[in-house]
């Protein structure tokens, strides 16, 4: 099924896009120093749109540092910036990071919008924006915008605040979460098979991975290693589509031993036993209370 493919586009821009951009040459590693993980924003304060929490302990590239004492970094691919307070670095190396601006932000006001290698009608065309693509803008260049993936015209795109750029990926996450949720829920009742991945019969791993194979996502096989794939997010902060997974005590797995997708409303959708198949439980219940290791989120 090839659904998510469009999808994908217009999430990679609405979302992701709005998120990352080009790495600068200079940068020099920080330590997350925070017990419950650090959250990685799309832009500098608290009111900024969280892109993903960032574990105690995990190593990330600082490029830069703002007036307001944020710092401007790299984890795994995605930018953001993150609070100074909970960062560990070397005194002289934050001495020697360059002052970056704001974040400045863009929607694309008319549709598909070429996104070209080089400033010029002439480059070659390295993708297309649908109208309404959020973008973060690196640097303006004579009629042009340089974006994360490359440049497009300034005539067509709106700068807009971070408050609306924070509406907007909102939305477009909750909206391709729902549809993911849609689609799980077309399995309810279906058998439980251990070792199984198709709607003859799932284990909880292969459910969400066959759900989000559906919509162009490749996950790992087993629940310890699906988290591994996409990014953290924490309990307070689960949206619909987010994989949620638990460890039962006195288990060998190592780091997870069921999976489920969240669907809101502290429910999520898994296949659970042989005798239920793929059901949907509630997360407030004792056993889900207390063995919630952690969420990750591929939207």
């Amino acid at each position: 099924m090839n659904f998510f493919k469009t999808a994908a586009a217009r999430l990679t821009a609405g979302i992701l896009a709005a998120s990352m951009m080009a790495i600068p040459a200079f940068a020099v590693s920080g330590t997350v120093n925070a017990d419950g993980g650090l959250r990685l924003r799309n832009g500098v304060g608290t009111e900024a749109a969280i892109l993903s929490t960032l574990p105690n302990g995990a190593q990330v590239e600082v490029s830069g540092i703002t007036e307001e004492g944020w710092f401007q970094v790299n984890y795994q691919g995605t930018m953001g910036y993150v609070s100074g307070e909970y960062l560990v670095m070397d005194e002289t190396e934050v001495q020697e990071l360059k002052v970056v601006n704001d974040p400045v932000y863009g929607r694309v006001t008319e549709g598909p919008l070429n996104v070209r290698t080089t400033p010029t009608m002439g480059g070659e065309r390295v993708k297309q924006l649908p109208a309404g693509t959020v973008v973060q803008i690196v640097d303006t260049l004579n009629g042009w915008y340089e974006i994360a993936d490359g440049y497009v015209s300034s005539s067509y795109v709106k700068i807009i605040d971070a408050s609306e750029a924070v509406a907007t990926a909102r939305t477009a996450n909750v909206g391709a979460g729902a549809q993911v949720v849609d689609f799980a829920k077309k399995y309810l009742g279906s058998p439980y098979m251990y070792g199984g991945s198709s709607p003859r019969g799932f284990d909880c791993s292969g459910f969400v991975k066959y759900v989000y194979s559906n919509f162009g996502i490749t996950l790992n096989r087993t629940a310890s290693a699906q988290m591994s794939n996409g990014t953290p997010v924490s309990r307070g902060e689960l949206q619909p589509g987010d994989l949620v997974f638990f460890k039962k005590a006195g288990s060998k797995a190592s780091r997870a031993s069921h999976v489920g997708l969240y669907i809101g409303g502290n429910q999520f959708i898994h296949a659970s036993t042989s005798r239920t198949g793929v059901i949907i439980s509630d997360m407030n219940s004792a056993y889900y209370t207390t063995g919630f290791v952690g969420g990750r989120r591929l939207l």
